[in-house]
């Protein structure tokens, strides 16, 4: 399991949120949650969840990301195939296996081109997503332009659901890309890690990946448990690491940039 829930008693950031739709293929139109910053416009982020879809964990994320200057959306993707009759993972799995991998990455495709036209949004957009979605974050960094920062949380590089892994796509990629992993990861493998660190190397992509010890799968929620939790410190500057990349890769880039 990734991190579908927000641990009791975790702060809730204050900021403006709605719901919005984002229209997709074929006519229809993708739900999620908004959250804006105290002051826009701004950067926009386009969360890709895990493989549960949508839930409060993110629906959080969108709120810690708008708190911190960002316009962050979080879409369901799942909105296809439905709600989970339960939240485990063997039912997260069974709907995931009904998902056309294809539409989903057209799906965040338009994800950013929707936020990227907001008025809210100054015409930077980056991206970040989570376990499957740290994948199609990775996949999107090849097949996408104009995204000014991609964040992967866990992805699988050596994935090819959707016919391709990102290992594969690594020359085609466009930075700047950060990457976090615990090394206690076995689904994602760290082997795998290396070596789409050397397809970016040799393709001269740029990017970071930090590896952090002792760490499996899902380590960022650690980051709103109580401090003594193992892994709490480790995730916390996963998290830090991540908003000062943003803060960097936007610093720099055109605003307005396609």
């Amino acid at each position: 399991m990734c991190h579908p829930e927000v641990p009791a008693g975790a702060p809730i950031p204050d900021v403006r949120v709605e719901e919005a739709t984002i229209p997709v293929e074929g006519g229809a139109a993708m739900p999620g949650l908004l959250a804006f910053p105290e002051r826009v416009p701004a950067p926009g982020i386009l969360i890709v969840n895990d493989v549960f879809g949508r839930s409060p964990f993110y629906d959080n994320l969108a709120r810690r990301l708008a708190q911190a200057g960002f316009v962050a959306t979080t879409p369901e993707y799942f909105f296809r195939e439905g709600a989970l009759p339960e939240p485990t993972r063997d039912a997260a799995m069974a709907r995931a296996k009904k998902l056309d991998f294809k539409r989903w990455g057209r799906d965040m495709s338009a994800g950013i081109d929707w936020l990227r036209t907001r008025r809210d949004v100054n015409g930077l957009v980056g991206t970040i997503g989570f376990c499957m979605g740290g994948t199609m974050v990775l996949l999107l960094a090849a097949r996408k332009e104009g995204i000014a920062a991609t964040v992967s949380y866990y992805g699988f590089p050596a994935d090819a659901r959707t016919d391709t892994s990102p290992i594969d796509l690594a020359p085609k990629m466009r930075g700047p890309i950060l990457g976090h992993w615990g090394d206690q990861d076995t689904g994602a493998g760290m082997d795998n890690v290396e070596r789409l660190r050397a397809a970016l190397d040799q393709a001269k992509v740029e990017h970071e990946f930090h590896i952090y010890p002792s760490l499996g799968h899902g380590f960022l929620k650690a980051s709103l448990e109580d401090p003594k939790t193992p892994g709490y410190e480790q995730a916390c500057t996963s998290w830090k690491r991540t908003l000062e990349f943003y803060r960097r890769c936007f610093a720099r880039a055109p605003v307005g940039a396609r």
